[in-house]
């Protein structure tokens, strides 16, 4: 998966991101935390990459929280998923 960071200011950031199934739980991790607004835009659905842009008060901050909340989920649907394949 390729990021990007394609807009920078203190409060906004703007990133391109490879990954749509990425860029949806991203975003639904970032609308958890206290932030102004998360929004996910694609303008082709085949020639384009989604863009995902971030504006709070510490939005790389609000990223990499978001980043590691859709790892914990991941890690927790791993364990769920082998236990249930298990019985």
């Amino acid at each position: 998966m390729e990021i990007k960071v394609l807009e920078e200011k203190e409060d906004k950031v703007k990133l391109e991101v490879s990954d749509m199934t990425f860029v949806n739980v991203l975003n639904e991790a970032l609308w958890q935390q206290k932030i102004e607004w998360a929004a996910w835009t694609k303008d082709h659905p085949y020639l384009s990459q989604p863009l995902v842009s971030v504006k709070a008060k510490d939005p790389k901050k609000a990223l990499i929280t978001a980043a590691e909340l859709v790892q914990s989920d991941v890690e927790s649907l791993k364990k769920a998923f082998a236990k249930a394949v298990k019985e």
